[in-house]
């Protein structure tokens, strides 16, 4: 029975592998039916003006008689038939590769149906020998030590992806209020020129208020980024503040004094923002690196036990 076993695992496998290629090979002739077609479509158009080209040379007119002067009617009709010819040959050999592609596609279409049970019986037989391997000793400890691997490796890709989710929300806030913030010290110049009034003072304002809102959720967001990262055993403590005490000050107190100190807590702000935006960067790098290695390490422990259950000998 093992040896049984073994051998039809192997004939599914390879039955499994030709249907990935067949599947592949049905992908790339449908993209090369698509191709084809769009090129006969445009050959047909070309083929269609050099053909007028040559009829309009045909006929008796001044374009003629341009032709006469400048060029022989002669030469210029037989340059005319020449392309139509080219045309022409191109679109015959454009049709002829879509009949190709047509045809082998219906033949990958049979390798399909020849195949389409290979997945399934495949995992039938990776199930049943998985099976018979639990029922051996020796080898179930080594299975359940692979699988207690993959688990380990599961949670850690886990928590590395929860803590970049996390960074990478933070990241988008900072950036947010960054952005209003150097919109509100653009107005916050024009103020400062003289040339703002009311409006520029709003718009100011305005922005202003968006970048606290952007801070606040941040704020809120590092703390999340601050828990997922303890739970990869790091810690990092950045918090930003836009205080809202001088927001009035340009409505109740018109000068140059209360618009520069407005314009110096913006500008402070902006430092902090990118202050902060600059020492989570690294750290979010850092954690996609290590989730693309955390990610490729789990494939292989994955690749490892199918490869293992393949090849395990049930007779030892």
């Amino acid at each position: 029975m093992p040896d049984n076993l073994n051998l039809q695992l192997r004939v599914a496998k390879e039955r499994m592998f030709r249907l990935h290629k067949a599947e592949r090979k049905r992908e790339d002739l449908l993209n090369r039916v698509y191709e084809q077609e769009r090129l006969i479509g445009r050959l047909e158009l070309q083929l269609e003006s050099e053909q007028a080209d040559v009829e309009r040379l045909t006929r008796l007119s001044l374009t003629n008689l341009f032709h006469t002067i400048l060029r022989s009617k002669s030469e210029q009709l037989e340059m005319e038939r020449q392309q139509v010819l080219t045309a022409a040959l191109q679109l015959e050999t454009a049709k002829q590769a879509l009949l190709d592609a047509q045809n082998a596609l219906i033949q990958v279409g049979d390798d399909l149906a020849n195949y389409q049970r290979a997945a399934d019986d495949y995992k039938k037989l990776m199930a049943a020998k998985e099976e018979a391997l639990l029922n051996a000793p020796l080898l179930s400890r080594e299975l359940e030590r692979m699988d207690d691997n993959i688990d380990d490796q599961k949670l850690l890709v886990k928590e590395i992806q929860e803590a970049l989710t996390a960074g990478k929300l933070v990241l988008a806030s900072l950036t947010d209020a960054s952005n209003s913030l150097e919109k509100a010290e653009n107005w916050g110049k024009w103020d400062l020129w003289g040339g703002g009034g009311m409006i520029s003072t709003h718009a100011k304002h305005s922005h202003v208020d968006d970048a606290k809102r952007f801070i606040h959720q941040a704020n809120h967001q590092i703390l999340n980024f601050r828990d997922e990262l303890t739970d990869l055993n790091r810690s990092f403590h950045i918090e930003i503040d836009i205080s809202g005490t001088l927001k009035m000050a340009d409505y109740w107190f018109d000068g140059l004094i209360a618009d520069w100190i407005v314009q110096g807590r913006i500008t402070n702000s902006q430092s902090q923002t990118l202050s902060a935006m600059n020492k989570i960067r690294p750290v979010v790098s850092q954690l996609q690196k290590e989730f693309s290695a955390a990610e490729a390490a789990l494939a292989d422990l994955i690749t490892k036990r199918i490869n293992w259950i393949e090849e395990s000998n049930l007779d030892s």
